[in-house]
């Protein structure tokens, strides 16, 4: 296969064993095998069917057609969702064969985790393939079936990944045998970045981007340049991280890779670093490619970055639809581990701002880490307590809520992630001006906006340059109708939303109120003020305050 490889979880595929050079082998058979394995390497379907049509119209030995129909898996890419009858006849020709039963195993570890979302079916079939590579002696096919063993059992959350992981860099084979992308060296990699061990991500990295600069193929380099464009973006290097991704985006374009992946990376970063409306269009791009390819996996990601995106721009509405999404595609895995796919804290955010409170309160506790390299005191656990202050303060307990917010900017702080330090901060403002605590809420901003600027995380940076211009008092109120009061602090607040193109609903979300009361609200500034639409409140605060641009997005 060819899987374009990336933050959740890399595919993972290993080169179908060579077909031994036996006496008086065929030159012609020889040949045919490695067409099939050449034009599995460059994506040719069609000409790896045809290579594998005339082994078998040639009645080649097992060993030759079983590696040319993994050949025809292979030139597939992540487009695997109908090929179980071929890996079942693989495994009828491999019958007596561990090392070919091994590769069909492997295969159809891979095909159940990026095709049918089915990580237990993948473990059972990665265990089997490291099983049978093992009775074969094939230790190169042994080791990639322990990694592709190793990562299932760290999507399923069971421990005994980090031992698996060992028992395959135990046995030694270099990284660039069967793929860079694939080896247990990468997936070493890619565990310290689940784990937020960042810098020790980086450098494992480095060390394996020299390697696929000098020995590897476009995916090692894409795999490698999109890892660490996430490993940069939560560093907050991010132009450097634009810069790998947008490497990993042009290479997969020019390679015929699957683009999934890439724009999931491409999306990632520009959310962070670039702005949101492009990542907004890239994720969607992203989904939309995954989607045709039958790569579920990449589909939630790219969902997971659009929902975001969504959230962080006062589309709630969007947000709760793509989220759900990738709730409803992840219960599959109800014991996954939150550190290789992110995306809770944000579906508890967009379902509280929603008002969706039970559906909050439910995600929040079923994805509540347990102790360990991702738990509580890590970066999925403080996101988690950050999305569990949100939800608090929307409840009212606003108190509580500016609390919990100040231990987890502190906890992000200390794990070296800046971004989402900066992001809490965010939270914890608009949490005391909802406390009427004015001053604090600037403070608050004023410190994630120095974070921004000094990481250059563009779109976040305008985000809070808008709430700081929103905080330099409140906007003088138009003039009232005849025998009206002039409007509250508040009403003043909701009338500015307004009249800068919010909804309702993305109202009471800036607010941490209700919509109801968003709705009562507006009812008494139009009496106050004497209007009866939006247009007519736009025109009257326009008149009060003419060097107000009406037409800046709500945050």
């Amino acid at each position: 296969m060819r899987p374009a490889n990336g933050p959740w979880p890399p595919s993972c595929s290993c080169s179908p064993p060579r077909s031994p050079r036996r006496p008086g082998r065929p030159c012609g058979i020889r040949r045919l095998s490695y067409a099939a394995q050449e034009a599995a390497c460059a994506g040719s379907v069609d000409i790896a069917r045809q290579a594998a049509d005339a082994l078998t119209a040639s009645r080649a030995e097992p060993t030759d057609q079983v590696t040319a129909l993994l050949a025809v898996v292979d030139a597939h890419g992540q487009a695997i969702s109908d090929l179980e009858p071929l890996l079942a006849r693989c495994r009828e020709l491999a019958a007596g064969h561990p090392d070919l039963l091994a590769a069909v195993e492997l295969r159809a570890a891979i095909a159940a985790n990026v095709a049918h979302a089915a990580p237990e079916r993948a473990l059972r079939a990665a265990g089997r393939a490291a099983e049978l590579a093992a009775a074969g002696g094939h230790r190169p096919l042994q080791a990639a079936a322990l990694t592709m063993r190793a990562r299932m059992e760290r999507v399923l959350g069971t421990p005994d990944a980090p031992g698996t992981l060992a028992e395959a860099l135990a046995l030694g084979i270099p990284a660039q045998y069967s793929g860079i992308r694939n080896s247990a060296q990468y997936l070493a990699a890619r565990h310290a970045v689940f784990d937020d061990r960042l810098a020790e991500a980086r450098e494992r990295l480095v060390e394996l981007l020299a390697l696929a600069e000098h020995e590897g193929d476009a995916e090692d380099l894409v795999d490698v340049w999109r890892s660490l464009a996430e490993v940069d973006t939560r560093l907050g290097a991010c132009a450097q991280a634009l810069a790998w991704a947008d490497r990993a985006v042009r290479l997969s374009t020019g390679a015929g890779l699957s683009m999934g992946p890439a724009w999931y990376t491409a999306a990632l970063t520009q959310s962070a670093a670039g702005s949101f409306a492009a990542a907004l269009r890239t994720a969607s791009c992203g989904a939309r490619a995954s989607q045709e390819e039958g790569d579920g996996l990449y589909v939630s990601r790219n969902l997971w970055v659009m929902g975001a995106v969504q959230l962080h721009t006062g589309d709630v509405a969007d947000a709760v639809v793509s989220l759900a999404a990738v709730a409803e595609a992840e219960r599959h895995v109800p014991l996954a581990d939150p550190g290789m796919f992110r995306w809770q804290p944000d579906a508890v955010e967009a379902y509280t701002c929603a008002g969706r409170l039970d559906l909050a309160r439910a995600l929040l506790e079923r994805a509540r880490p347990a102790p360990g390299p991702a738990g509580a005191d890590s970066g999925p656990g403080a996101a988690l307590d950050r999305a569990r202050g949100i939800l608090l303060a929307r409840g009212g307990a606003v108190e509580e809520a500016s609390g919990l917010l100040h231990r987890t900017a502190s906890a992000f702080e200390r794990l070296g992630l800046p971004l989402e330090q900066a992001r809490t901060l965010l939270a914890l403002g608009r949490v005391e001006r909802a406390r009427r605590r004015q001053a604090a809420a600037r403070a608050a901003w004023e410190a994630a906006r120095a974070v921004f600027d000094d990481t250059g995380a563009r779109p976040w940076q305008e985000l809070t340059r808008e709430l700081l211009d929103r905080a330099g008092g409140p906007a003088p109120a138009a003039g009232p109708a005849p025998g009206a009061s002039r409007l509250t602090e508040s009403e003043s607040r909701l009338a500015d939303l307004i009249c800068q193109g919010a909804t309702n609903q993305q109202a009471a979300q800036h607010m941490f109120i209700s919509v109801k009361t968003v709705e009562g609200m507006l009812s008494r500034v139009y009496r106050k003020l004497g209007v009866r639409s939006r247009t007519q409140l736009a025109a009257a605060r326009a008149a009060a305050a003419p060097g107000q641009d009406a037409r800046t997005p709500p945050e």
